[in-house]
Formats: structure tokens, C-alpha cells, sequence
């Protein structure tokens, strides 16, 4: 196409005008609106001064345009503008506008929005020479005197927008150009990263499967120790390639994420299984600490799981001894979730946090000598986060560790989350070492947390209160405290808050029936490390244990001078948590607390029937009564939520199940 030849089109350019002159302001608007008439001689013969090709046009021209009294109106009218994909192609601008703007600050702000529209200086004085606004301005300025000649304006308005004009087809043809040598090479380099990834990975299955294969064959440590090498570096090999697809996929814009119902627990299940195993290799402890999902959430949970893998991997690879944090909260009022990876590895310098997103770079150019890797993970998370709908950040502090924090939307499906569920973040044979402090006030549990934590090696100490457990806590040695939150004499929020005011700095994990957020943020503020909700899940406990204390395999149960019979004991025992003697006791705190319900319920003391409501929740699905853990919990939020209407019927179904629950307990 002739770019010279191409008709002039004055309904898609648009000019706009600024003069605080009102007089002004309407001649403008006459001429621009087609009160002049066009191709006069000495309009023809400033044409060809110009070098412009003589061009057929109507008598009567209308252009586009905005007419405003200040230099603030004018930027707010291009920056609308542009916002709209109709930028103005020339600006008329006066010199002196009080008390806002002069001109060439208006011009200023104007090119810094778009810095192809032409100014035109229209002024009867001379503050500034036109040096000076050239030099300012740069490029595509022009000065005119007042008083102006009607066909000037109207001209330089035909003029420039021509030129306008011209300019943006020349840009889209050359953009074009460009685009289609981007788009060959692009598809050349995905052509060959297909290519590379088929022939890289065929061998690869071979040599993990194989070496997975071998593993299982009786070898010596030696041999165990090349096979392990051989096979870290074939998985480093193949992270290696995935990240390089996955690159190629975002630079290609090919890169999507889904929006379908996806399993957060499930999720959090999997990349906790892994890490699990990785932390007990490298001597680290290694904590999950997350609330329970009843329902789908809806986003990509594979994409994800995927972020959360990249940033683990990072923390862990960069935390020599200590311990490495996944830390997951649902504001639903907010409609969002936030996860936090924290780690107590080497941490980084300030000055290199603004480009650890960027692709192939590392913290330091020591970094993939002594760590590997390529630095394609955080950047890849980066977008990943940012397809999602989300936002992703980090802080650092040079020798105390990193903390990333991941925020996406938070959508939740209508469908509920799979029964069938990986919770074992650590293996069934796990045990621990150390001394625990059980604060609980319910005697069935006492029993039951006793029997479940001996059953893993630990010594157990239980408090009744958490009076007792404040004076216990103070004058012997623990490693870890469980503290039930609701108790008589001094809750557990109140006994926290006492010991960490004295200083006290063991991990103390909130037990409680308390799972809704509000709750957990009071346990958090109190000081508690952690929560665990009732009734407890073992391996939710294992879980829990394994971020504070050492873990150990049956073998080195057993080296660690403990004799089989013990071990054997042990695992005798955690078959068996719940035996006669317990529901035994179940039964007699049942029966006792059902006779302080129907009194309570009979004198509306509300407050005693949330209180033994909550007891009730707790422990109901334990000892293999889930309806009453429902019907408990069903009380207490209606209670919390102050709703009268339907109350006095459902505490009633309450003492009915309870009733019920007692004959075939006994």
C-alpha cells in the first residue's frame, strides 16, 4: 500500500484544544465543527509549502474534538481517551491559562500519556522562547502567534493529522512485520523444544524407572548411594525440562490456567506428603498448618499445587537446619486465601527481592554453583499467580530466612471435598522423641490423647485446667504443650497468653472444637504455634508433631537403645486407641453431661448449653458418634450466631441423640 496516497479520514483523528479564553474556546469549536471553509488558495499554498500532497476535500470538514478552559482538563480528556483506544492526534494549547497549568506543563503531562500526539503552542506572549520549548518538547511541536487566522488553525488541524495518520499505519505495518518474525521464530523455538523434550525424556523414564527398579534389590550402602545420585539428577534433569517447556508455553501466551472444582485438602495432602519425606532426608523439621475444607474450591488446582512445590522446593534447598513453614488462611469475608512459605534458611540482601521473579536469575551469581538450579521456578510461579488472579511477594532478611506469601481469589464450589484422603505426612511407624504437656479437661480424652501420644514414644504429662497447666508448663521441662482452648478455671487462651508473657517459648498447640477463623486468629494472637481440631486426626497429629519434634523410622526406634517388645507394644497399641475402658468412660461422661443439658436447656442458661454443647462436638465422632459431633456443633453456632428461632428444638434433638447414644455405647 502507498502510504503517501492514503485518503485523508478527519472523522479519526481527534484534536483537542485548551484556552482560558472563552471567546477563544468557541472559535475553536466553530472551526472545528466545519464553520470554515476548507481548500482555500493560501490554504493550498501553505500545503505545498509543507511538502503534503494536494488531496480532493470537502467544503465543509468536522473533526472530532474537545474544547477546555484549563491544562488539567485537557490531560484528563487524552487520558480518557486513550482508555478508549481513540487517542487525540493533535493538541492546540495555550500558553497562559491561570490559575491552573500553563501550556507546557499541560504538554508535558500530555506526552508523558502518549508521546505520539502533535502539540501546536497558541499564544500573544512570549514566556517561553521557542528553543526552549523545542528543547523541552523534543519532537512534533509547533508555535503559533495570537491573534491566529481561522484557515492557520483549521490547516495545521488537516495537517498534522495527516501526518498523524500516516505515522500509525506505517507503525501497524512495520508491528505486523515484526510480529510475523516473532511469531516464525517462536514457533521455531517450540518446534525444537518439542523436539528436545521427546528425545530428553524418552531416556530419562527409562533411566528413574530403572533406578526405582534397582532400589528394590538387595544392594549394599555403596551401591544405594550411586543409585540414590543417579537418581536425584535424573529428576533435577527433569524438572529442568519441564521448566523450560513450561517458559516456553508463557512467552508464546499459550500458557492458560483452568477454572474448574478442584480439592484444596487434597492439594495440600500431596505437596505435604512430599515435603514430609524431603524434610526427614535433610534433618529439618517440616510443618503444615491449615485449616479443613468442607467444599471445592474452584481455580486450577494443578497449577497450584505446582506454585506451592517450586516454593517449598526453594525453601528447603536454602535452609540447611531449622524449619520450613506452609502456612495456609481462607478470609472469606475478603474472598480470599493466602499461603505463606516460611523458612530459616540463608535468606537474601534487599537489594536483590526486585529481580528474584525475573527468569535465569538468582540471588547472587554464587547461588546455582553451590545450590543449582536455573532460576526459571520463582519466575514461573510468579505467572503463574498472576494468571490465577492473584499476587505473589516476599520478604527476606539476610541470614534469617525468607517468607513467601501467595494471595488468590477464593471461590468456592457447591461440591463437597472426596472422603478418601492422603493425610499421612509422615509414615504410619513414625515415632517421636520428647516429653508433651496435655492440657484437657474431659477425662475420655485425657485417656485417649495419652494412649494416642505414648503410642508414638512420647512422655505424657496431663493438666486438667489450665491453671495446671500454667504451673506445670513453669516448673518442669516439656517439648511441645497441646492446650485445649475451652476448660474451667482458666481457659486456654488465657493460660497461653500468661506463659508467653513470662517469656515462655515452647510450641504450644491450640486442641480445639473452635475451627471457624475468627477462632484460630485469637489462638494465633494469644501466642499458640498451631491448632489442632477436634475431634483430632491422627495423622493430623503426626502432622503437627513432625513441624516441632524429631521423627524416627522403627529401625531407629530401635537403635535408639528401645527394646522390640516396646516397639511392638506400641504398635499394638495405636490398633487399639479406643478400647472398653474408654468407651467406658464415655459413657459415664454422656450420661452427665446430658443431665446438666436438660437443665441448662430447661433454664435457658444458653451460655451452659453452648459450653456443653462444644464438650459434646469434641469428642462425639471419636468414640464413633458423628451425629452428635454435628448436632453439637450445629448448637454452638447457633448460640454464636445469637438465633433464638429453632434453638430450644435442636438442643432438645441433642439430649434425644445423646440418650440414644448411651444404650448402645453400653
Amino acid at each position: 500500500m502507498d502510504l503517501g496516497q492514503a485518503p485523508t479520514d478527519y472523522q479519526h483523528c481527534r484534536i483537542l484544544a485548551a484556552d482560558d479564553d472563552e471567546k477563544i474556546c468557541q472559535l475553536y469549536t466553530q472551526i472545528f465543527q466545519g464553520g470554515v471553509e476548507s481548500a482555500s488558495e493560501s490554504e493550498r499554498m501553505l500545503e505545498q509549502l509543507l511538502g503534503q500532497e494536494q488531496l480532493e476535500v470537502e467544503q465543509q470538514e468536522v473533526f472530532d474534538s474537545a474544547v477546555v478552559n484549563q491544562g488539567e482538563d485537557a490531560v484528563v480528556r487524552a487520558r480518557a481517551a486513550l482508555a478508549e483506544g481513540r487517542p487525540y492526534s493533535v493538541a492546540f494549547l495555550d500558553m497562559r491559562m491561570p490559575p491552573g497549568m500553563d501550556g507546557l506543563e499541560t504538554a508535558k503531562q500530555l506526552r508523558a500519556l502518549d508521546d505520539r500526539i502533535y502539540i501546536v503552542f497558541v499564544t500573544a506572549y512570549s514566556d517561553r522562547s521557542i528553543d526552549e520549548l523545542d528543547q523541552t518538547m523534543e519532537h512534533g511541536t509547533l508555535f503559533l502567534r495570537k491573534p491566529f487566522v481561522k484557515e492557520e488553525i483549521l490547516q495545521l488541524a488537516r495537517t498534522l493529522s495527516r501526518n498523524w495518520s500516516k505515522d500509525r499505519r506505517l507503525e501497524d505495518s512495520v508491528s505486523r512485520a515484526e510480529m510475523e518474525v516473532v511469531n516464525s521464530a517462536m514457533k521455531a523455538k517450540d518446534d525444537f523444544l518439542a523436539s528436545m523434550s521427546h528425545e530428553l525424556r524418552t531416556p530419562l523414564t527409562a533411566i528413574i524407572g530403572n533406578s526405582e527398579f534397582l532400589a528394590e534389590s538387595s544392594l549394599d550402602d555403596d551401591q544405594h548411594e550411586l543409585l540414590r545420585s543417579i537418581e536425584v539428577s535424573s529428576l533435577g534433569l527433569l524438572a529442568l525440562i519441564n521448566d523450560i517447556l513450561d517458559l516456553s508455553k508463557i512467552e508464546s501466551g499459550k500458557f492458560s490456567v483452568d477454572e474448574i472444582p478442584y480439592d484444596l485438602n487434597e492439594v495440600i495432602d500431596e505437596v505435604g506428603y512430599v515435603f514430609a519425606a524431603r524434610a526427614h532426608e535433610a534433618g529439618l523439621k517440616f510443618q503444615v498448618d491449615h485449616p479443613e475444607f468442607t467444599n471445592q474450591l474452584i481455580g486450577d488446582g494443578r497449577r497450584l499445587s505446582q506454585v506451592l512445590i517450586n516454593l517449598l522446593s526453594n525453601a528447603m534447598k536454602f535452609t540447611a537446619e531449622g524449619q520450613v513453614t506452609l502456612t495456609v488462611r481462607a478470609d472469606e469475608e475478603a474472598g480470599k486465601i493466602h499461603f505463606q512459605v516460611k523458612d530459616q534458611g540463608i535468606g537474601m540482601p534487599q537489594e536483590t527481592l526486585s529481580k528474584l521473579f525475573k527468569p535465569f536469575v538468582q540471588a547472587d551469581a554464587t547461588i546455582s554453583g553451590r545450590f543449582g538450579g536455573t532460576g526459571l521456578g520463582l519466575h514461573i510461579s510468579w505467572t503463574l499467580v498472576e494468571l490465577m488472579g492473584g499476587k505473589i511477594h516476599v520478604e527476606s532478611e539476610e541470614g534469617k530466612g525468607s517468607t513467601f506469601c501467595v494471595m488468590l481469589p477464593l471461590t468456592v464450589s457447591e461440591l463437597p471435598v472426596s472422603t478418601k484422603r492422603r493425610r499421612c505426612f509422615v509414615t504410619l511407624d513414625c515415632y517421636f522423641s520428647g516429653k508433651i504437656l496435655v492440657a484437657e479437661d474431659a477425662p475420655e480424652l485425657q485417656s485417649l490423647e495419652r494412649r494416642v501420644l505414648k503410642s508414638m514414644g512420647l512422655d505424657v504429662t496431663i493438666a486438667n485446667n489450665g491453671r495446671e497447666a500454667v504451673e506445670l508448663a513453669l516448673s518442669e521441662e516439656f517439648d511441645l504443650v497441646l492446650m485445649d482452648m475451652q476448660m474451667p478455671e482458666m481457659d486456654g487462651i488465657e493460660a497461653t497468653e500468661m506463659l508467653r508473657s513470662v517469656g515462655y517459648e515452647i510450641p504450644i498447640i491450640a486442641l480445639t472444637a473452635n475451627v471457624m477463623q475468627q477462632h484460630q486468629d485469637q489462638f494465633e494472637a494469644a501466642g499458640c504455634s498451631g491448632f489442632l481440631a477436634k475431634p483430632i486426626d491422627r495423622h493430623r497429629l503426626q502432622e503437627v508433631l513432625g513441624g516441632f519434634l524429631t521423627s524416627c523410622t522403627r529401625e531407629q526406634y530401635l537403635k535408639e537403645g528401645h527394646s522390640i517388645a516396646a516397639a511392638e507394644e506400641k504398635e499394638a497399641t495405636s490398633n487399639s486407641f479406643v478400647d472398653d475402658e474408654l468407651i467406658q468412660l464415655f459413657t459415664e461422661r454422656t450420661q452427665l453431661l446430658r443431665g446438666e443439658l436438660i437443665s441448662a436447656l430447661e433454664s435457658e442458661n444458653w451460655d451452659e448449653v453452648r459450653a456443653i454443647a462444644h464438650t459434646v462436638k469434641g469428642s462425639g465422632t471419636t468414640f464413633g458418634f458423628p451425629e452428635l459431633t454435628r448436632l453439637g456443633k450445629e448448637v454452638c453456632d447457633t448460640v454464636d450466631h445469637n438465633v433464638e428461632d429453632g434453638l430450644h428444638q435442636l438442643t432438645k434433638q441433642l439430649i434425644d441423640m445423646m440418650g440414644e447414644a448411651l444404650p448402645n455405647v453400653s
